[in-house]
C-alpha cells in the first residue's frame, strides 16, 4: 500500500508541515523576550505502555488482561532543541510491541514496530504565564509526523493458528517490515528536577495511513496506537540568549561612542592653548588704565568659555559607571552564592540591582567602556559566561542603553 495514498493525509500532512515551519515566529512573539531564557538541546530516554486501538480490540478504550493481555511495552530515545519558552522541536526513535483481542470474532494479533518521527512541542504554561528558568512544572502539546515499520500476525484466539502475516520480509521497511506514514498528537507534563534534569510524563496517539496493522481491514480505515511514557530529560548546550539583538545594540553603541571622542579631541587642545594665552592678557594691568578696561571683558569671556565645558564634562563622566552584566531574572531574585558557584566568581564581586521588574547581576565597576569590555571578554573566555555584556549605570540606576 503506497505511503500517503489517502486523501486524509494528503490534506493533513501539508498543513502539519506548514504549522511546523511557521510555528517558531508565531510563538516566539507570545512571550517576553527580555527574560533570561536560553536556547538549549535536550536528550530524553523514556519507557512505558504501548496500546492498540483498532478493529482487533475487545473494548474501545479499556485494555483487557484475560485470555490474551493487550498491555504491551515500548521505549525510545529523543533528541530535541528548545527554540523559545513556548516552542521546541524533537526527533524520536521508538521500538515496541502491540497486541489486540476480539473474542466475538475469535481473533487475536501481535505486532512489533520500529518508529521514527519528528515532532514539535508547544508549552501551554508559557503561553499564559511569564517564563521562569526555575519553574517547577510545564504542560505542553505534542504534534508531529513519522514512519513506523512493523511485523504483524493475525491469529485465531482459541488455537493460535496464524491466519495472516503482514511484513516479515514482504514490506519495504526495515528488514522487510511494512512501512506506513503516521500523524502524532498528544500532550505531556514536565517536572523540573534541577537546572539540567527534568522528569516527563507524556501520552500521544499515532494515526496510521492504513488499516493493516492488526492484519484485518474492517471498520475504521486508520489504525491507531498509543505510547504513554515516563522519561528523564537532560538539558545541555545553553550557549546563547534568545535576545541576541541586545548585544548587537551595545556593540554598535560602543562603536559610535568611540567615534565621539575623536570629534571632541580637537577642541581640547584649542581650549588648553587658550588657557596659556590668557595669562599674558592678565599681565597687562601694568599698562595705562585705558588699555586695561577693554582687556577685562575679554578675560571674562575666555574664562567662561574655557571653564564651562570641562566642568560639564567632568560631571557627566564621573556619574557614569560601566559594569558587566552576567545574569537577569524576572520577578524573583537569584541566590548570589548560586551564581558564585555556577560561574566560579567570588560572591563579593557580584552586585544585585533591579531594572524594569528584573533582578540583574553585575560584576566590576569601570569609568570607561574599554576597561569594562576587557573584563567582559575575560568573563566570556575564562568563566564561560558567553552572553556577558557591558551595561552602564548612572547614580546607581542601570541605563536602558549605553551613553
Amino acid at each position: 500500500m503506497p505511503l500517503l495514498k489517502s486523501s486524509f493525509l494528503r490534506i493533513i500532512v501539508p498543513l502539519s508541515l506548514m504549522f511546523a515551519m511557521t510555528g517558531t515566529p508565531v510563538f516566539s512573539q507570545s512571550f517576553n523576550s527580555t527574560t533570561d531564557f536560553r536556547r538549549h538541546w535536550m536528550l530524553n530516554a523514556s519507557g512505558g505502555t504501548s496500546l492498540f486501538f483498532g478493529d482487533i480490540k475487545q473494548y474501545q478504550y479499556v485494555p483487557v488482561t484475560k485470555n490474551e493481555n493487550e498491555w504491551r511495552f515500548a521505549g525510545g530515545l529523543q533528541l530535541g532543541f528548545q527554540i523559545s519558552p513556548v516552542f521546541g522541536v524533537r526527533a524520536q526513535g521508538l521500538t515496541g510491541q502491540l497486541a489486540g483481542t476480539r473474542r466475538p470474532s475469535n481473533l487475536y494479533f501481535e505486532a512489533s514496530y520500529i518508529e521514527f518521527n519528528l515532532n514539535s512541542t508547544i508549552s501551554i504554561r508559557n503561553i499564559f504565564f511569564p517564563y521562569q528558568d526555575d519553574q517547577f512544572w510545564d504542560v505542553y502539546l505534542v504534534a508531529g509526523l513519522g514512519l513506523t515499520n512493523y511485523n504483524s500476525e493475525l491469529m485465531a484466539l482459541s488455537t493460535k493458528k496464524v491466519l495472516r502475516k503482514v511484513g516479515y520480509g514482504n514490506g519495504n521497511g526495515i528488514n522487510g517490515r511494512t512501512i506506513e506514514g503516521m500523524l502524532i498528537g498528544g500532550m505531556g507534563l514536565k517536572f523540573r528536577l534541577s537546572d539540567q534534569w527534568a522528569l516527563n510524563l507524556e501520552s500521544s496517539n499515532r494515526g496510521l495511513n492504513s488499516d493493516m496493522l492488526d492484519g484485518r481491514e474492517s471498520g475504521f480505515k486508520y489504525d491507531v496506537y498509543n505510547y504513554s511514557s515516563l522519561g528523564i530529560t537532560f538539558k545541555f548546550g545553553q550557549n546563547k540568549r534568545t535576545k541576541s539583538d541586545e548585544f548587537d545594540y551595545f556593540e554598535s553603541s560602543k562603536k559610535s561612542q568611540k567615534e565621539q571622542p575623536a570629534q571632541n579631541q580637537p577642541v581640547q587642545p584649542a581650549e588648553i592653548d587658550m588657557l596659556f594665552v590668557a595669562p599674558p592678557v592678565l599681565s597687562q594691568p601694568v599698562e595705562p588704565p585705558k588699555k586695561e578696561k577693554p582687556v577685562e571683558p575679554v578675560v571674562e569671556e575666555v574664562v567662561e568659555k574655557v571653564v564651562e565645558k570641562p566642568v560639564i564634562e567632568k560631571e557627566v563622566t564621573s556619574a557614569i559607571e560601566y559594569r558587566v552584566q552576567i545574569r537577569a531574572k524576572y520577578g524573583n531574585a537569584i541566590s548570589i552564592d548560586k551564581l558564585s558557584s555556577m560561574y566560579n566568581l567570588p560572591a563579593s564581586q557580584i552586585k544585585q540591582n533591579t531594572h524594569n521588574g528584573f533582578f540583574i547581576y553585575t560584576v566590576g565597576s569601570f569609568t570607561n567602556y574599554e576597561a569594562a569590555r576587557e573584563r567582559r571578554n575575560e568573563l566570556r573566555s575564562t568563566n564561560g559566561i558567553v552572553d556577558a555584556f557591558v551595561v552602564a549605570f548612572k547614580a546607581g540606576e542601570r541605563l536602558d542603553k549605553l551613553p
